[in-house]
């Protein structure tokens, strides 16, 4: 992906006598981890997750391209490797769970004869109670 420009960008290569553009150490490593971000979520199948990831690493690579932080070599194919690599990721969220199945519902308590639940009247007036007697 993205990280293979990174590093190719680092690696010799020509028999000229000027050194090779490299990125930075740190940029190099961060970009590489960004871009491998983007390859998880799109191995587990999460290609929004992947969307905003990619986007995230265009904007690294701008930001990294505005501050000067890329050797000018490098700034065109990087920052065209991010662009291409954001627009071919589409958000396909997941299919929908099936829906799960309504618990059954719970017993009710037997009606009287008046519609109103039956309570346990408990036991009647004791004998200390006052009353008729």
């Amino acid at each position: 992906m993205l990280a293979a420009v990174a590093v190719a960008g680092g690696c010799g290569g020509g028999s000229s006598s000027a050194p090779p553009a490299r990125l930075p150490h740190a940029l190099g490593v961060r970009l590489a981890a960004e871009s491998s971000a983007v390859e998880a979520s799109l191995r587990a199948r999460n290609s929004c997750a992947a969307v905003t990831q990619a986007a995230h690493l265009q904007n690294s690579v701008s930001l990294a391209i505005e501050g000067r932080r890329v050797p000018a070599a490098l700034r065109r194919p990087l920052a065209k490797a991010a662009a291409r690599l954001a627009l071919s990721i589409r958000c396909v969220p997941p299919a929908p769970s099936p829906p799960k199945p309504k618990p059954p519902h719970p017993h009710k308590p037997p009606h009287g004869p008046d519609g109103h639940h039956k309570h346990d009247p408990g036991p009647g007036p004791g004998p200390g109670d006052a009353g008729g007697g």
